[in-house]
């Protein structure tokens, strides 16, 4: 075999990578779903932020608490300020007790983290069955199936 079957290990790690940090996103998604709690809170604005070389547009949502607190902070999130305009109703996710852990409430980054799960297994393995396969193609006679 030559030195070009190293480059198998390009998507081979690459699939590894995102499938490890799209698996600690669907994680964390999942324990914020079953820890959090839902309350309902009002856009109150937007607030840009630089993120690569765009400026985003993200909402500020207000919100009150079960112990009566009430708090204003902006969410960032994919969702745009078209899609949020000022004074709509919202759905968020809200940590009890920290209160700078609000998340709205939607399963896009949910499926989102899952797709990619399943893209990275599809890279690793897809790579490891290549090379496996070159292997097999390479065994003498004898060993071969």
């Amino acid at each position: 075999m030559s030195a070009y079957w190293f480059l198998a290990l390009i998507p081979f790690l690459g699939g590894l990578a995102v499938t490890g940090h799209q698996a600690r996103t669907a994680i964390t998604e999942h324990l914020l779903r079953r820890m959090a709690r839902r309350v309902d809170g009002i856009v109150t604005g937007h607030i840009a932020s630089r993120e690569g070389t765009y400026a985003a547009l993200h909402p500020v949502v207000r919100w009150t608490d079960e112990d009566g607190g009430e708090y204003e902070r902006a969410v960032p999130d994919a969702v745009g300020a078209h899609a949020l305009p000022e004074g709509s109703r919202v759905h968020l996710l809200c940590t009890p007790g920290a209160p700078d852990t609000v998340a709205l409430d939607s399963p896009e980054r949910y499926r989102t983290a899952v797709f990619g799960v399943w893209l990275g297994v599809l890279l690793w393995a897809g790579a490891l069955t290549a090379v496996l396969i070159r292997i097999a193609t390479l065994l003498p006679p004898r060993y071969r199936y």
